[in-house]
C-alpha cells in the first residue's frame, strides 16, 4: 500500500510541474492599421459626440467642420485649440498622437495608425470653423377670406421651399418670416413682402464664415391624396362678444351654401341670424316659422339644404321645416306630430332639443330625434323626397351607461339613409356606435378623458375623400362649466378602431384632428353647442363649424392636398 500511495503522489506532482511550465498560445500579429470611428467633443461635454467626421474619396483626409459657435445660437465662439477627438482602433494597433486629450485643430496634423505587424496608415486631420447658413423654418403670412393665415415651407433638399398653396388662395400679398442661425444674415429682411403668385424668390442666408447658401421660395399646389384629410387651416375664430351672444340662448349651427345659420333660443321664440361662413360676418336673419314655439335646432342635410325643429315637450307639436337656403322664406312643412310621449319615456325631456340628419332632404334621408330624460330615439325616413312616417319609429336604446336615461341633449347620428340604419350615439358617458335594427351598441370609444374630454355632446358625421369622419366637441373644462371646447375629429371608416386607446401607436390615425382651445366662455351648465359641415370645390375642401354656448364660433377647413 505504502508503494502505491507513494507512486500517486509522485504522478500528480509530476503532471502539476508540467503543467505549470506549459507556455500561452502565441498571439498572431495582424495587419489591420485602419481608424473605425473618430468624433470630437469638448472638454466639459466628457464623450459626448458632438463633431462628426468626414472623410476624403481616398480615405486618408478627415475633415472636422466646427460649428463657428458651439451651442449653435449661443455667444460661446469654439476654439478649435481645445477640442478632444477620440476614436476606436484594431485592438493590437497603436496611434499617434494618442487621443483623448485636447489637441490643436487649427492647422492640420498627421494621425498615424501602426498595425501590430509594423504595417503605418497615415491620415491628414484639417479642421476649421464652419457658420451656419441654414433655413430652419419659413412662413408666409398673408390675409384669406378676411382671417389671417399661415403657411409653413417645406425645405427640400435642393433648396427648394416649397409652399403648398391650395387653389383659390390668393398670397400674392404674403410676408415671409423666418428661422435662422442669430449670427447669420439673409437677403430678405423678416417680415417683408414676398409674391410668390407672381413667381420663385431667391432667399440667400449667409454664415458667419462668410459662406453663403441660396434658397429658392416657391407656392406650388399641393398633390391630392386619395384618402382622409390634408391641410388644415383655420377659417375664423369669434367670440361671444363679437358675435352679440345672448347668455345660454345660442345653442344650434347649420351650413347652406356659403352661409352659416345660428339658432338663438329666445323665451318668446327663437330666431335664426345668418352669417358668410368663411368670415363669420353677420348678414341678415332668416324667417322663423314657428311663431312663439321655441327652436333648439337647426341642422344641414348632405346637399346643403337646413331643417329646423321646434322643441315639443308632452302633448306639443314637434314640426320639422326644411329651407333651400338661408334666404328662403316659404320654408315646406315636412312633419307635424304631437309627442304624446311615447313607450320608454317615463320622465317629459321633451323632443326636439338635438336632431340629426343624414342623407337628402329632397332624395332619401333619416332624421333622428332623441327624447330627454330617456332611452327613446325617435326615427322618421324620407324616400324620394316623400316622408315615410308621419308618426316615428320608436327605439329604446339597449345598451345604456353609466346613468339610467340619456339626458337631455344626447344625439344619435344616423350614418345612412337606408331603413334601420346605424347610428352613432353620444351622451355624457358614452360615445357608441349602434346597430340601428337591434339598438345594441356594436363598438365603443374607450371611455377616456383624454380621447373625448370632459363632456362631448355636439355630433356630426360626414364622408370626405374616400374617409368617414365624426366630429364632436370636447369639453375641456370640467363637468358643469363646459367653458372650455375643442373640435375633435375621428376617422371612423374602419370601425374596428372605435375602441383605439389613446396611447396606442394607432391613435393619431384615429383622432386625426384636435383644434385649439380657442372657444372660450362663460359656464355653460347644460353643456350646448354643435358642429356643422359644409363644403366646396365640388368635395375638395370641407368647412367644420364648432359652436359653444356662451363662448363663440369657430371654423377650420379640411382637404385633400397632401401635407
Amino acid at each position: 500500500m505504502r508503494n502505491i500511495f507513494s507512486t500517486i503522489i509522485l504522478t500528480t506532482f509530476t503532471a502539476a510541474m508540467f503543467s505549470g511550465c506549459a507556455k500561452p498560445d502565441a498571439v498572431t500579429p495582424k495587419d489591420a492599421n485602419e481608424l473605425s470611428d473618430i468624433y470630437g467633443t469638448k472638454t466639459s461635454q466628457g464623450r459626448d459626440r458632438l463633431f462628426e467626421a468626414r472623410y476624403s474619396t481616398a480615405k486618408d483626409t478627415i475633415y472636422f467642420d466646427i460649428p463657428y459657435f458651439y451651442p449653435a445660437d449661443s455667444d460661446e465662439e469654439t476654439d478649435l485649440t481645445q477640442i478632444i477627438l477620440r476614436g476606436t482602433i484594431p485592438t493590437d494597433a497603436r496611434l499617434m498622437p494618442s487621443l483623448g486629450t485636447t489637441m490643436d485643430l487649427s492647422k492640420p496634423f498627421d494621425l498615424v495608425v501602426t498595425s501590430g505587424t509594423g504595417l503605418k496608415k497615415k491620415y491628414v486631420v484639417v479642421g476649421k470653423k464652419v457658420g451656419d447658413n441654414v433655413l430652419r423654418k419659413a412662413v408666409l403670412t398673408f390675409t384669406a377670406d378676411g382671417v389671417q393665415q399661415q403657411l409653413e415651407g417645406v425645405v427640400q433638399p435642393n433648396n427648394d421651399v416649397i409652399f403648398y398653396v391650395v387653389p383659390g388662395v390668393d398670397v400674392s400679398g404674403a410676408t415671409i418670416s423666418y428661422e435662422i442661425n442669430p449670427h447669420s444674415n439673409a437677403s430678405i429682411a423678416t417680415g417683408a413682402a414676398v409674391n410668390l403668385a407672381a413667381g420663385t424668390q431667391a432667399f440667400t442666408i449667409t454664415g458667419v464664415d462668410g459662406v453663403a447658401r441660396t434658397y429658392t421660395l416657391k407656392a406650388q399646389e399641393p398633390v391630392k391624396q386619395p384618402y382622409g384629410i390634408g391641410i388644415t387651416r383655420k377659417l375664423f375664430s369669434k367670440t361671444a362678444a363679437e358675435l352679440g351672444f345672448v347668455t345660454h340662448n345660442d345653442v344650434a349651427i347649420a351650413v347652406s351654401g356659403d352661409y352659416l345659420v345660428l339658432c338663438r333660443r329666445l323665451s318668446s321664440g327663437s330666431n335664426y341670424r345668418v352669417y358668410n361662413r368663411f368670415t363669420g360676418a353677420y348678414l341678415q336673419d332668416m324667417h322663423y316659422p314657428f311663431g312663439t314655439q321655441i327652436s333648439f335646432q337647426i341642422a344641414e342635410d348632405n346637399k346643403g339644404r337646413i331643417l329646423a325643429a321646434s322643441w315639443a315637450p308632452k302633448n306639443a307639436k314637434f314640426i320639422l321645416y326644411k329651407y333651400n337656403n338661408p334666404m328662403d322664406a316659404s320654408p315646406v312643412k315636412l312633419l307635424e306630430w304631437t309627442n304624446n310621449n311615447p313607450a320608454g319615456i317615463t320622465l317629459d325631456g321633451g323632443v326636439g332639443r338635438r336632431v340629426n340628419i343624414y342623407g337628402d332632404l329632397n332624395g332619401d334621408a333619416v332624421i333622428m330625434a332623441p327624447a330627454g330624460q330617456s332611452t327613446t330615439i325617435l326615427r322618421w325616413r324620407i324616400a324620394g323626397g316623400v316622408l315615410v312616417n308621419q308618426n316615428p319609429e320608436v327605439l329604446i336604446y339597449q345598451s345604456i351607461t353609466g346613468a339610467a336615461h340619456l339626458g337631455y341633449y344626447a344625439e344619435a347620428q344616423p350614418v345612412s339613409a337606408t331603413a334601420n340604419a346605424n347610428y352613432f350615439i353620444n351622451y355624457q358617458f358614452e360615445i357608441g356606435y349602434v346597430n340601428g335594427a337591434t339598438q345594441s351598441r356594436l363598438a365603443g370609444f374607450v371611455n377616456d378623458a383624454q380621447i373625448f374630454g370632459s363632456y362631448h355632446m355636439p355630433t356630426n358625421y360626414t364622408t370626405f375623400n374616400n374617409a368617414n369622419y365624426l366630429a364632436i366637441l370636447k369639453y375641456t373644462s370640467g363637468v358643469g362649466a363646459n367653458n372650455i371646447a375643442r373640435l375633435s375629429l375621428f376617422d371612423v371608416t374602419n370601425t374596428s378602431l372605435l375602441g383605439t386607446a389613446f396611447n396606442s401607436v394607432v391613435y393619431p390615425s384615429f383622432n386625426v384632428f384636435v383644434s385649439a382651445e380657442e372657444l372660450r366662455g362663460d359656464t355653460n351648465p347644460n353643456g350646448t353647442g354643435d358642429v356643422a359641415i359644409g363644403f366646396t370645390e365640388n368635395g375638395e375642401r370641407m368647412q367644420i363649424y364648432t359652436l359653444l354656448t356662451n363662448a363663440g364660433l369657430m371654423g377650420h377647413e379640411f382637404t385633400n392636398y397632401a401635407k
